[in-house]
């Protein structure tokens, strides 16, 4: 309501308010003016009479203005023809009197020499239907001085463009013209130029297409797609734009992440003509939510008032009631008014006709009109352009741009569940870190196997005289409680990232990581190893002068593995050191937005050969240990390096390992997976091998707290040598006859009772070397002994 008291208050800009009051005496008749009229009568062109006489009339019978005169139209039909547009100029210069102006034409192949020769008589033409940018040149001025046109030109709908682009923030636009139409060509070369030098906006490819080359049409989309366009601007005439559209649908160029702003053709049936490619469905699919920008037909608000005391919406009406299928109607109303009051203007008080006059009044002309606020700059129309979108069946206003005020709106309450998409795909770099709820979980549990495997160290330390305890190695039972610790250390460390440590330490904690992991297996597993390696020596090759396999060889074979460790280790630091590094894996496109998931890794350039020698080591000594394990699988000796659950543990470290090894190289790039299946394995492996070793000591040291039972040790101990005796004897042994089973059965007998004696001899050396040192149990154990052998 404030705008439209404002602009009405603004009306007498110029000073010839005239027009406006009604209380002037008119006199009959008048001074004829001729006014020359080109226009095309025939082939199709829509008649330009009707709204110029109306126009007339109201200059005539509404207004003050041309005083004593009176305007005489002198129309001629140029056909739309070069020729004859030229014919009918020279028959105007010829008349007499000359044509005072001339309102028309409307082909360019006419305009065009007509303007240039005008020049030379100084009379002033007006067009009322020419939109050709070459009237808009640098050089149109010295080519064509007196041309003018009443239709906004494309320095109107050229910055409506770029007002639309700079309100959605678009920095990033593709566009597409017709080179072989300098109608199309000249305003886009205009277009781009204004986009980046004024308002900063990335041309990222300019297509061009022809028709005598239209098959590169998808070509041009293709390279458009291969730049991420996502804006995309046409200039070409209605077929080649169908032709366009039609490619971008069958290359997916349409929907939401699109936006097409297309010429306006004030048609809304311009893509539905057949087409060989597309259908009307495909084409209509293609153009939806399209932006379409025009030259306004006339002003949006009916009720303002206009030139001639009257209300816009009136005087369309009555335009329209004439041809409502005449475009130009309303630049013909408001054009032969421009000629009218420039007339008036540059005949001034004395009568004097002055063409110089004539086009500074046209340029300096300033009233509202039918299609808006009549105003120019430099020849050109600054007038109204619509910005509409097409919504599945028809175009919508949207907004407009007023050149006239420069005044850019836009009414989103007008879109229809239409939000607008980004000019590009958005690049988002996404750092995948391990889950904070998964990390203090899986390091939580790491921390109960640490408290755990400190209770068992505790235990093993306070009982390590106990019998049981003694006789399975307790110093080797403290080293696979140290290498458990370090494998659940590692676990800790395998899921701190940069959010806990800077990037300077990620390199330290690299090493920490490999370093804990691989010793903590060594540790735990080469002392199960060298144990089970004991029970196997013990109880395969029976030797009657074999010496017992003390811990200080056990800690020789540990040793050894880890020097081997610390040798691969080492040289992998030293020859292949770790460095920081961020991979980027394969990208995740999510509609505008493409997501490009990094991890972070511990990178060493030779990693692979150093990987390849510890998992050889650790495999061979698992392959090892398995073979070990089987072979003793029927020893049950408690108390003697619990073989039986040590058995049991190597076959879980194994199974396990292989498992953690293979999930860590397939899921490598799944962060969280990876952390947790790893973790599993490595917690639940360390986990159970603790409870295989040391749950069975407590529940014997809770049975048995004194552990005075070593008769049940020596039943365990010769049930297993008997049983693995027995296991070696051949099948052709088996299949004897009765007679040779009886023979070999008293030879074994005999074998067996001589093994005996002989361990006998060496049971009563032991009992009495423990006498000598004071064990009082074995004294009376040993003293029973010997009156039941009296």
């Amino acid at each position: 309501m404030i705008r439209t008291i404002s602009l009405f208050l603004l009306l007498p800009v110029f000073g010839l308010l005239a027009e406006l009051n009604l209380e002037c005496k008119r006199r009959l008749g008048g001074i004829p003016l001729p006014l020359g009229v080109f226009t095309v009568q025939k082939h199709g062109f829509p008649d330009a009479l009707p709204p110029i006489r109306t126009a007339l009339s109201h200059v005539h019978n509404r207004s003050c203005i041309l005083q004593g005169y009176r305007l005489e139209m002198i129309v001629k039909d140029t056909h739309c023809k070069t020729s004859q547009g030229m014919r009918a100029l020279f028959d105007l210069i010829a008349s007499r009197p000359r044509p005072v102006a001339i309102l028309g034409g409307q082909c360019t192949q006419v305009n065009e020499p007509i303007a240039m020769a005008l020049k030379y008589w100084q009379i002033v033409q007006l067009s009322y239907a020419e939109t050709h940018a070459k009237f808009a040149s640098s050089d149109s001025h010295e080519l064509f001085p007196t041309f003018f046109r009443i239709v906004p030109g494309s320095r109107n709908t050229n910055m409506a463009k770029c007002k639309l682009v700079s309100h959605f923030g678009w920095k990033r636009v593709g566009t597409i013209k017709q080179n072989d139409q300098p109608r199309y060509a000249l305003p886009h070369e205009s277009l781009t130029n204004r986009l980046e030098h004024g308002f900063g906006v990335k041309i990222i490819h300019t297509a061009g297409v022809n028709y005598e080359q239209i098959e590169n049409v998808g070509t041009e989309l293709d390279e458009l797609k291969a730049r991420d366009a996502r804006i995309i601007i046409v200039d070409a005439d209605s077929e080649m734009t169908a032709n366009i559209m039609c490619a971008a649908f069958h290359r997916g160029m349409f929907g939401d992440n699109y936006v097409w702003m297309l010429p306006g053709y004030h048609s809304e049936s311009w893509f539905k003509k057949a087409h060989k490619n597309c259908t009307e469905e495909e084409l209509r699919r293609a153009v939806r939510r399209h932006f379409a920008v025009q030259f306004s037909l006339s002003r949006p608000d009916e009720d303002f008032p206009i030139v001639g005391n009257s209300r816009a919406g009136d005087v369309w009406q009555e335009l329209s009631a004439q041809d409502p299928n005449n475009t130009w109607r309303g630049y013909l109303y408001d054009g032969l008014w421009t000629l009218a009051i420039a007339l008036s203007r540059s005949m001034g008080d004395n009568a004097e006709f002055s063409h110089h006059k004539m086009v500074e009044a046209i340029n300096n002309s300033s009233f509202q009109g039918v299609t808006g606020m009549v105003k120019f700059a430099n020849n050109e129309r600054l007038g109204l352009v619509d910005i509409l979108q097409w919504n599945d069946e028809n175009y919508v206003r949207v907004g407009g741009y007023d050149g006239a005020e420069d005044e850019f709106s836009i009414n989103m309450d007008n879109f229809k569940k239409w939000n607008p998409p980004l000019d590009s795909t958005v690049t988002e770099r996404r750092r995948d870190y391990v889950s904070s709820l998964l990390f203090i979980a899986m390091s939580f549990l790491a921390m109960v196997g640490i408290a755990l495997a400190l209770i068992f160290l505790l235990i093993n330390f306070r009982y390590r005289n106990h019998r049981f305890i003694k006789m399975s190695s307790p110093n080797l039972n403290n080293i696979i409680i140290a290498g458990s610790i370090f494998t659940f250390v590692s676990v800790i460390l395998l899921g701190v990232d940069t959010r806990v440590v800077e990037e300077a330490n990620f390199v330290r904690l690299c090493y920490l990581k490999s370093w804990t992991l691989c010793l903590g297996f060594t540790l735990a597993f080469g002392s199960m190893f060298s144990k089970t390696w004991r029970v196997h020596s013990i109880f395969t090759n029976i030797r009657m002068d074999r010496k017992a396999i003390k811990d200080s060889k056990l800690f020789m074979i540990l040793g050894v593995l880890l020097l081997i460790d610390v040798v691969v280790l080492c040289a992998w630091a030293i020859i292949s050191p770790f460095s920081f590094k961020v991979i980027e894996l394969p990208h995740i496109a999510e509609d505008n937005i493409v997501i490009i998931p990094e991890v972070e890794k511990c990178h060493s350039p030779n990693s692979g050969v150093f990987q390849a020698a510890l998992y050889a080591v650790k495999g061979i000594l698992m392959i090892l240990g398995c073979f070990l394990a089987w072979e003793t699988r029927h020893v049950n000796v408690p108390a003697l390096n619990d073989s039986k659950y040590i058995g049991m543990s190597v076959y879980c470290v194994v199974v396990m390992s292989v498992l953690g090894l293979s999930t860590s190289v397939i899921l490598q790039e799944r962060v969280n997976e990876m952390f947790a299946l790893a973790s599993f394995f490595v917690i639940f492996s360390t986990t159970l091998t603790l409870c295989l070793v040391f749950v069975p000591k407590i529940i014997e040291l809770a049975r048995n707290p004194i552990g005075n039972e070593p008769r049940a040790y020596r039943r365990g101990l010769m049930k297993s040598v008997v049983a693995k005796s027995s296991q070696q004897m051949s099948p052709q042994q088996r299949a004897d006859s009765a007679g040779d089973l009886l023979s070999k059965a008293e030879s074994e007998n005999k074998i067996r009772r001589r093994y005996l004696h002989q361990k006998s001899a060496q049971l009563w050396d032991l009992i009495e070397k423990l006498k000598a040192r004071g064990d009082h149990q074995f004294l009376q154990q040993g003293g029973a002994l010997k009156q039941k052998k009296n």
